[in-house]
C-alpha cells in the first residue's frame, strides 16, 4: 500500500466578515501573517507535507517566479509537484495524494473539467492570487473554489473576507531575485532621480515637479500623466528592463503605494524615498530601512540631506536589501503561507 504523508490539521477558516477599516492599527500586523507560532514544532511537521502546485499554462508578468518559488518551497515540505491547470487533476490527485493544493496566479479561469475533482478532494485548497491591481471577475470566481485566499492587494480583503467559510490574508509575492538584484548597468539607464508613480494635480508629485528641488538633476519617470512636465524623461520599458532603471538611479522616489514595487527596488540595493499610504503601515520592511514621507515638506527636507550624504543612502539601501533577502524571500513567504493553513488557532 502506498504511504501518504502525515496530514496536519488545517486551521479552521474564518466565517465572519471583517472590514479593514474595522481593524485597529495595532492589529494590522496580523494581516501579514505574523501571529505567534510554535516555530520548531510546526517546521518539523511541515516537512511531512506533499504539495501539489497548480500553475497557469501561460505565465504573465504579474506572476511570481514559479521555478524560484517551487525550489524554495522544497526546503519547507517533503515534496512539491507542479502541474499546469489544464492537466488531468483527478489523475494527479489519485496518484500523488497531496496534503495541500496550491494554485499560483489568478489571470486564468480554472478549467471546468477539473472543478469536480478539486471540490471533491478533502485536503486544504489555497490560491495565491496575482491581484495587485484590481479585483477581476476571474479572481472572484477563483476565490469561490478555494478554502484559503492569499492576496497581493489589501483592499481586496474586504471582498474575500465576505465569502462564507473562506480564510483570506494579505501576503505579497517576494521579489524575483533573478530579475531584481544589484548590478552595474549601461549609461542609458542612469539617472540622478527616478520617480515611480502617476502624476496627478495637487499631489506631492505635482508640487515636486514644479519646485526647484530637482533643478539641474537628470530625472526619469515611470508612470502615467507625466507628458506635460518639462525636462523629465518619461520612459517606456518591459519587465526585463525595469530593474536596469532601478539599478541606474542614484535615488528613487516611490509614490506607487505598491508593497511589491517597494520590495523590488529594495532587492536591487537602491536607496528610495517612499510616500506613506495607510496600508503601508503594515509594510514588512522596518522603517529604519525605508525613508518615508507624507508631504512635500518632509520629502524636501529628507531629499536635501540624503542627496548630500551618499554614505547615509548606502546604509539605508543595504539594510532594506538585507531584510528583503533574508526575511522576505519566497522561503519566508512560503513558510508564512503554510503556517497560516496548518497551524491550530
Amino acid at each position: 500500500m502506498k504511504k501518504t504523508a502525515t496530514r496536519l490539521t488545517p486551521q479552521r477558516p474564518s466565517t465572519h466578515e471583517v472590514s479593514i477599516s474595522q481593524v485597529h492599527q495595532s492589529q494590522h500586523r496580523n494581516l501579514i501573517l505574523e501571529n505567534s507560532y510554535r516555530a520548531e514544532t510546526i517546521t518539523r511537521e511541515l516537512k511531512q507535507l506533499r504539495v501539489l502546485l497548480l500553475v497557469p499554462s501561460e505565465i504573465s508578468d504579474k506572476m511570481p517566479n514559479v521555478r524560484l518559488f517551487k525550489d524554495q518551497l522544497r526546503h519547507l515540505v517533503k515534496e512539491v509537484l507542479a502541474i499546469k491547470l489544464h492537466h488531468n487533476l483527478e489523475e494527479y490527485l489519485a496518484q500523488y495524494q497531496p496534503d495541500l493544493i496550491l494554485a499560483l496566479g489568478s489571470e486564468s479561469l480554472f478549467p471546468e473539467e477539473n472543478i469536480p475533482a478539486l471540490k471533491a478532494y478533502k485536503a486544504p485548497k489555497a490560491v495565491w492570487m496575482a491581484d495587485a491591481t484590481c479585483l477581476t471577475r476571474t479572481e472572484r470566481n477563483l476565490a469561490l473554489l478555494f478554502d484559503y485566499i492569499f492576496t497581493q492587494n489589501i483592499a481586496n480583503l474586504i471582498y474575500y473576507q465576505g465569502l462564507r467559510e473562506k480564510h483570506s490574508c494579505y501576503l505579497p509575492y517576494a521579489p524575483d531575485t533573478e530579475l531584481y538584484y544589484p548590478r552595474r548597468v549601461e549609461k542609458r539607464y542612469h539617472s540622478d532621480v527616478l520617480i515611480l508613480g502617476h502624476f496627478q494635480m495637487n499631489s506631492v508629485l505635482d508640487t515636486l515637479a514644479h519646485s526647484e528641488l530637482l533643478h539641474g538633476l537628470k530625472i526619469m519617470t515611470i508612470g502615467s500623466g507625466w507628458e506635460p512636465t518639462k525636462n523629465f524623461i518619461d520612459i517606456t520599458y518591459d519587465k526585463t528592463e525595469i530593474s536596469n532603471y532601478y539599478n541606474g538611479a542614484r535615488i528613487i522616489i516611490n509614490c506607487t503605494g505598491s508593497v511589491q514595487q517597494i520590495m523590488e527596488v529594495a532587492a536591487c540595493g537602491v536607496f528610495q524615498f517612499v510616500e506613506d499610504h495607510p496600508h503601508l503601515q503594515i509594510y514588512p520592511i522596518t522603517e529604519e530601512s525605508l525613508i518615508r514621507f507624507q508631504n512635500f515638506k518632509e520629502l524636501s527636507e529628507s531629499f536635501k540631506y540624503y542627496i548630500a550624504h551618499s554614505d547615509a543612502r548606502r546604509i539605508s539601501a543595504s539594510r532594506a536589501l538585507k531584510e528583503v533577502k533574508y526575511n522576505h524571500s519566497f522561503l519566508q513567504q512560503g513558510k508564512l503561507l503554510l503556517k497560516k493553513i496548518f497551524t491550530e488557532p
